[in-house]
């Protein structure tokens, strides 16, 4: 297949009609100089989201039956795509400004990234943390048990790009011949860790992870998941990708420290 655009973007809805043609509209708004495509990947929406983004117009909508999870819906559309690189955004992201344009520039003219991905802001416009240290043991004991933040999310201290550990897969960018070569997104996660699974096979063929703070987007956080459990119970969806990208061994150790942390320090 020929590449005849720039950028395909690609966004996975389930149920979030609004705020995706809230995400689609920014795109349209702010990224007039670069030649993109739009592919919407819809998991078996229930209610009127596939009759309302069909009139939005503009994009390519794949109606898939059933809700297969994040991975599959975008390695669906990712097949489709025509783009030299590839972006994925959750549905409920908002650009603010054309700053996407300088971050494909970015990774365009620097073979050594891999993956990259841009700062996101919480709906007040403060800074939301998306860059995720390295996730081992001894991060877990010094977050949980002493207090600091090693494990979480976290913002990075610049306003420069700047070399990362893994990114949030709320919004990142791939060159389209990369993800190829990795064998997409790993479709044994349905929600939750498979961006770090991205990451990770990124690095394995020696690729950088690259920040890039100047682009924001804003992230409603969790709105395009909430409906799948109550906020009580949001955390028990991350144990199946826990355990599979940790292994059960590192998945069970990391479960007590967190846990007991929060027990016993309330943290």
């Amino acid at each position: 297949m020929n590449n005849i655009y720039q950028l395909s973007i690609i966004i996975v809805t389930w149920n979030t009609a609004d705020i995706t043609i809230k995400c689609i509209q920014t795109i349209k708004k702010y990224l007039s100089d670069l030649n993109y495509e739009i592919i919407i990947a819809d998991n078996g929406s229930t209610d009127d989201t596939i009759a309302k983004l069909k009139k939005e117009g503009g994009v390519i909508v794949i109606e898939n039956k059933a809700n297969l999870g994040f991975g599959k819906g975008n390695n669906i559309a990712a097949a489709m795509a025509k783009g030299d690189y590839l972006l994925f955004i959750n549905s409920d992201m908002e650009l603010i400004d054309n700053k996407l344009i300088d971050m494909f520039n970015y990774i365009n003219t620097r073979s050594e990234i891999g993956l990259i991905g841009p700062k996101f802001l919480n709906i007040d416009l403060t800074d939301q943390g998306s860059v995720f240290p390295p996730q081992s043991l001894c991060n877990a004991f010094r977050e949980f048990w002493l207090g600091q933040l090693t494990y979480s999310k976290y913002v990075p201290k610049t306003n420069q790009p700047v070399a990362v550990w893994s990114l949030s897969g709320g919004a990142v960018m791939i060159r389209r011949s990369l993800f190829e070569r990795i064998g997409a997104w790993d479709k044994r996660y349905f929600m939750f860790y498979e961006d770090l699974e991205l990451c990770r096979q990124v690095k394995k063929l020696g690729y950088k992870i690259y920040y890039f703070p100047e682009c924001r987007f804003i992230h409603r956080h969790g709105a395009s998941g909430k409906s799948l459990a109550d906020s009580s119970n949001q955390w028990r969806r991350l144990i199946p990708g826990s355990k599979i990208y940790h292994g059960l061994l590192k998945h069970y150790l990391l479960f007590l420290i967190t846990w007991s942390g929060q027990k016993i320090f309330r943290r």
